[in-house]
């Protein structure tokens, strides 16, 4: 954690009209930034400290104006750093929803996200996560075999968890647009699924729910391309030095998941 001094000293860069800033506690839970909770002038506020090692900003802001994102209150475009409103409510990894809930607030999120600002890659991510790293022979051969293609594009969020969903007494607002981007929808529910821990029965009420008309084949190459990506990340992660046990445990849990998908345990 930084010293309050400099996050004070970064917060009021970006709030230069502000009389009054505290630091009032450190969010735990985010592996690539690090986010504060600010009281400013008396209002709660986040600041979100950018990794200077991850991907540049580019167009994340133009995400952020959709009405299920927080309040933008200040950002940087050229650093990523921003400041915004403080959501009342609990993180879905407090606070889990049905399948069957999932798959509407899917429906209205992916009917808020403009399309048409930037595309989202699948595969140039895992690439770019596994340069100078092999996968295991297998994984190795499954992914270059996945031959995966969206069968639809609009625009998506990419990194959907239970971390970055907000339940709020009048809906859900979602966090960390840094990977939003036009991509299969699929893959959102997909992700929003497994970050739920949902079991197969529950992933298919929740993809159901969200298409009835689902390609299952489709989804399952979907579940597994979703499953390298996140394997790649956490070793790109623990060759950085990140030894957070949760990240190791990622490392493995994919590799398993993934061969299960293979072999078609569904």
């Amino acid at each position: 954690m930084k010293g309050a001094t400099e996050v004070i000293d970064r917060a009021r860069e970006l709030l230069p009209d502000a009389r009054q800033i505290e630091v009032i506690e450190y969010l735990e839970g985010g592996w690539s930034n690090r986010n504060y909770v600010l009281r400013v002038d008396g209002v709660d506020a986040v600041l979100r400290l950018k990794n200077p090692q991850s991907v540049a900003p580019d167009r994340e802001y133009m995400y952020l104006e959709n009405p299920l994102a927080p309040e933008v209150l200040a950002y940087d475009r050229t650093r990523g750093d921003m400041v915004t409103g403080f959501v009342q409510g609990e993180l879905l990894v407090n606070s889990p929803i049905t399948p069957e809930v999932a798959a509407t607030y899917m429906l209205e999120l992916h009917s808020k996200i403009p399309g048409g600002i930037r595309t989202y890659r699948v595969e140039p991510i895992i690439d770019g996560y596994l340069k100078g790293l092999r996968l295991s022979e297998t994984l190795e051969s499954i992914y270059h075999s996945l031959r995966w293609e969206p069968q639809r594009l609009c625009g998506c969020h990419n990194e959907l968890n239970d971390w970055n969903v907000i339940k709020t007494p009048t809906g859900f607002c979602t966090l960390d647009w840094e990977s939003a981007g036009d991509n299969d929808p699929i893959f959102d529910v997909v992700g929003l699924c497994y970050g739920l821990e949902f079991g197969d029965t529950d992933f298919e009420r929740c993809i159901s729910g969200y298409d009835p008309h689902f390609d299952a084949e489709h989804v399952r190459r979907t579940r597994i391309l979703y499953q390298i990506r996140e394997h790649a990340w956490a070793l790109d992660r623990l060759r950085h030095g990140s030894d957070h046990e949760g990240i190791v445990k990622q490392k493995y849990d994919t590799e398993i998941e993934i061969q299960r998908l293979v072999t078609g345990r569904v």
